[in-house]
């Protein structure tokens, strides 16, 4: 299918209207204009419709993005997330969308996936071998926009397509004056973020990958060579960074950017890589406990015991829910190091226990959980496929969450048991993705 094509099909009518209902009627997020969904959904046909010809006729333009900052740690400047509106969220995911089409070789594969290729390649592997891990300064805001419109325009040709792409990374972030335009970067946090800098570094990626062992997850860079070559090979990728506009940290004490030998390891996604083992890292480690910890001490405030213990089981076993395996437990999966796992289950059964919750049931398990997923996924009852719920377990999850009588859940009518499930589970998935954020 052309790219003109693949645009107007994902700016159809009906397609937006689709986009608004699974991505974004159910969120909370407020751009700059201060329009929640719930309110967008009270003019939804005609803003829909406001999208589609806006975007048709190349009058449509992006809503300056609200900023948020995040805190990176001590001396070190916050990163700056792109909070757009309602109705851009919408254009951006069709957007994405398209460009996913096209560019279906540009998305970036899940994690486990290299971690398991580097795993495999590292096994067999010595000293002789290092890592190099090349971390890139500020990718996302030194994205060339000449540079990325040139990658583009290899396989669209359509000037409304292109067009709306340039508005995108050029509309900026934050207090702006009126028809401020932003010169250089692709903003981060948008849905069309990720795809947009992968294209941009397709090219790079291809001569790596030719030279190297190489791996890359958005501005993280693992390379495997030999000892004796790494420096020379490390001056090389860094030159080649510095041609499309991009820097790495250099190689000096406590940078991200370092050489290591294979049996030191590096962090990376998540875990710890050495060729004898692969398991979560300190930081990802830590993390749990302090969300399990969360979750438990709040029952000290909340009477609905069984609503603490039903979100402390998910955080343990995660879920698969919209055809998708979510949770700390599927994204670390790959993990080898079972000890980890029963480290954290003694510590929410002592934590549980201390508290004095055991009269109201007992928290499922890492360990068991870690191996329903590795050999028994399809089978599992032990895991929560929400998809599958009937309608008498989605009124007896609805009537723990909301202390609701499941005889008054019954009388209700199937499209609205069907909503306030999804309403619900929404926002627990929400709360395990951020159980894996950062990664970095």
């Amino acid at each position: 299918m052309k790219a003109k094509d693949v645009f107007e099909q994902e700016f159809a009518f009906e397609r937006l209207m689709a986009i608004f209902d699974d991505r974004i009627s159910e969120t909370s997020t407020v751009g700059k204009d201060g329009v929640h969904p719930s309110a967008f959904t009270q003019s939804l046909d005609s803003e829909i419709g406001r999208i589609a010809e806006k975007v048709r006729n190349g009058t449509y333009h992006f809503t300056a993005f609200k900023q948020k900052l995040i805190l990176k740690g001590p001396r070190k400047p916050p990163r700056e997330i792109s909070i757009a509106t309602v109705r851009d969220r919408v254009t951006l995911r069709a957007l994405t969308n398209a460009l996913m089409s096209i560019f279906g070789d540009a998305r970036l594969p899940p994690a486990h996936y290299i971690i398991e290729e580097i795993s495999d390649f590292i096994r067999p592997l010595n000293d002789d071998y290092s890592f190099i891990q090349i971390d890139i300064k500020d990718f996302y805001p030194s994205v060339v926009h000449d540079e990325l419109m040139h990658r583009l325009r290899r396989r669209i040709r359509y000037k409304p397509f292109l067009n709306l792409i340039l508005k995108a990374v050029q509309t900026p972030t934050g207090d702006v004056d009126r028809g401020d335009r932003n010169p250089i970067g692709i903003p981060q946090g948008l849905s069309v973020s990720n795809i947009l800098s992968s294209i941009y570094m397709t090219d790079f990626d291809s001569t790596a990958q030719s030279k190297f062992t190489y791996f890359r997850y958005v501005d993280d860079i693992i390379i495997v060579c030999k000892t004796l070559e790494a420096k020379r090979n490390f001056r090389l990728v860094s030159r080649r960074l510095e041609r499309i506009g991009l820097r790495c940290h250099q190689l000096t004490d406590n940078s991200k950017t370092k050489i290591v030998p294979l049996s030191k390891g590096v962090d990376y996604l998540g875990y710890h890589l050495t060729p004898s083992l692969i398991s979560v890292r300190k930081s990802s480690y830590r993390r749990m406990i302090e969300n399990i910890m969360t979750v438990v001490t709040s029952a000290k405030y909340n009477a609905n015991q069984a609503k603490i213990l039903m979100r402390l089981n998910l955080k343990i076993t995660g879920c698969i829910f919209n055809g998708k395996r979510m949770g700390w437990m599927f994204f670390f999966s790959m993990t080898e190091d079972i000890k980890q796992l029963q480290r954290l289950d003694a510590f929410v059964s002592r934590a549980w226990r201390r508290l004095g919750m055991e009269q109201y049931g007992h928290p499922k398990r890492f360990v068991k959980a870690y191996h329903e997923i590795k050999f028994n996924l399809s089978g599992s009852r032990y895991i929560p496929h929400f998809d599958d719920y009937t309608m008498d377990q989605k009124m007896e999850l609805i009537s723990v969450m909301l202390v609701r009588d499941i005889a008054e859940i019954a009388t209700w009518t199937p499209d609205r048991i069907n909503r306030q499930f999804l309403r619900l589970i929404k926002k627990e998935v929400a709360e395990l993705e951020k159980d894996i954020t950062p990664l970095s």
